[in-house]
């Protein structure tokens, strides 16, 4: 009997280990390891152009990434690469698409991670990138990557940025001590004139806008105890707290504060009736507290 209750733990530790796992919510603000950066591989256009395509790979400034972020609404915005140097032919071309093919990651890479079982989560709250007016198109993706103890290979394992929640999920036994692992987020494509008369047209590519995976957020029961009715709304969203709502910042996906407001009460409401159909992040202030809450205009 002994040794069966023995085998029995045994095997229930051995299960509890193999099932543990670490889910890891998109934030902005991240240190883990080594923080949000960026890198860049630099390929020469046309593409493909065999193994004299490949011109270099480096760290990169999120700038000319272009990766945007924005720690008040927790959200990280994507474009298409426009890099910030005139040179031609190498870099520009004169026309709204430039001479180099920029496969551009902004990730962070944790070590700590290598050998254990992780769910990258996050949520693309909009994605209006396109490649209209372009030979070449943009391609991107959330990803893991495990890369070897030097460097030499690595694995990928993506997921469609798509709008909507996405989670990525990496098993214990695809990684081990030693190797590296980074997550983040990819975009491809060419690099855009940076000529002011490309402005326009540089807009109309559009970008992706990417928060935390909500349904993982802790949110205003077990934070602030505020309460959303109805969400999504269309004239107003009502608001009722267990303690006074001192102040409400809203913000549009871009990180572009909309309203503000100053309601000292327990109850009360944001007007929703001037806004256009979309995700919008409210910072609500209670009682010294901070929350942050995701409502819908439709």
């Amino acid at each position: 009997m002994k040794k069966n209750y023995m085998y029995f733990l045994f095997f229930a530790m051995a299960f509890t280990t193999m099932r543990a796992q670490t889910n890891i919510n998109f934030d902005v603000s991240s240190t883990n390891g080594t923080g949000w950066i960026g890198f860049m591989n630099v390929f020469n256009l046309p593409a493909p152009y065999g193994d004299m395509a490949y011109q270099f790979g480096s760290s990169w400034g999120t700038p000319d990434l272009v990766a945007i972020s924005d720690v008040v609404s927790n959200t990280l915005t994507l474009k298409p690469n426009r890099i910030n140097d005139p040179a031609v032919p190498y870099w520009q071309s004169g026309n709204l698409m430039g001479n180099k093919l920029m496969d551009a990651s902004f990730y962070l890479e944790d070590d700590s991670l290598a050998g254990t079982a992780f769910t990258f989560n996050g949520e693309v709250l909009s994605n209006t990138l396109n490649s209209t007016g372009l030979d070449v198109p943009f391609v991107y993706s959330a990803f893991i990557k495990v890369f070897a103890p030097d460097y030499s290979s690595f694995t990928t394992y993506t997921y469609d940025l798509s709008v909507g929640n996405f989670s990525i999920t990496l098993d214990a036994a695809d990684s081990a001590p030693g190797d590296h692992v980074q997550y983040g987020f990819n975009v491809t494509g060419p690099n855009i004139a940076i000529d002011p008369s490309f402005d326009a047209a540089y807009d109309a590519l559009g970008s992706i806008v990417i928060g935390e995976n909500t349904t993982l957020a802790i949110h205003e029961s077990t934070v602030n105890e505020v309460v959303f009715y109805p969400n999504p709304a269309q004239t107003q969203w009502h608001l009722k707290a267990v303690n006074i709502i001192t102040s409400i910042e809203l913000y549009d996906v871009l990180g572009k504060q909309i309203m503000a407001l100053n309601p000292n009460t327990l109850e009360t409401t944001i007007d929703a009736s001037g806004l256009s159909k979309g995700i919008y992040m409210a910072r609500i202030h209670t009682n010294g507290k901070l929350g942050t809450y995701k409502l819908i205009k439709n």
